[in-house]
């Protein structure tokens, strides 16, 4: 039989159309007002958004790859809002994800509105370290959702040095907000920490985080994977 079967060929509709609806998103970040002055690196982006029919899963919410595109919009709008990204797209840099885990507390029901809440919480040699939290709208206390992702810039010679990029996309040297135990906990940074303490010019990749029984569920996703 010639052609594909109509299963596949409906399955290839429906991805390009959430990869339209996702470059509309980013159409719309990128048109969406600036901060003046621009928001500080340390300040917490809040972008929002509404749950879109699209995202929609079978069990009546939203679906959860749909959080970590967002999570990616958001790192995008966070750049935009720090006047961080003409830098960023005049060095040709990409941002690649290194690690994501989500932690799951409630759900997201088809038309709510809700808040994305993007902090940068640590960067060393190597990787950037965000957490990116979802609010139900009126209610920034209880996230419904907290991401954690670590990322790095990569240019035509490899990956760039964090001591490179903070002060190229900054104009001004940094120093990194300091390690809390969430971040450690979420990150599984101890042995990163001790590298850190004895001075060694490498960082290792963040690991997964180890989790206790019982915790709220997760949802990983590798390196360079690109959330539909």
């Amino acid at each position: 039989m010639n052609g594909w079967p109509v299963q596949p060929r409906a399955a290839a509709l429906q991805d390009e159309t959430i990869a339209m609806k996702l470059l509309f998103r980013l159409f719309g970040v990128l048109a969406g007002p600036t901060s003046r002055p621009p928001q500080e690196p340390g300040d917490t982006c809040i972008t929002r958004w509404r749950v879109l029919p699209s995202d929609v899963d079978l069990f009546g919410h939203m679906n959860n790859s749909r959080y970590q595109a967002i999570m990616d919009l958001g790192r995008i709008d966070y750049l935009r809002r720090c006047d961080l990204l003409k830098g960023v797209v005049r060095n040709r840099w990409i941002a690649p994800v290194g690690s994501a885990h989500l932690q799951f507390r409630k759900q997201l029901a088809p038309l709510e509105r809700y808040e994305l809440h993007t902090t940068l919480m640590h960067w060393d040699e190597r990787w950037f370290y965000f957490r990116q939290q979802f609010f139900r709208r009126g209610d920034r206390v209880r996230p419904v959702c907290t991401g954690y992702v670590t990322t790095l810039f990569v240019g035509r010679e490899g990956p760039v040095p964090t001591a490179h990029v903070v002060p190229e996309l900054s104009g001004r040297e940094l120093a990194p907000p300091p390690l809390t135990d969430e971040l450690r906990y979420a990150f599984h940074l101890e042995m990163s920490a001790i590298a850190l303490a004895n001075g060694r010019a490498e960082s290792p990749s963040p690991q997964p985080p180890c989790l206790p029984s019982g915790a709220p569920s997760t949802a990983n996703r590798q390196p360079g994977a690109v959330a539909r």
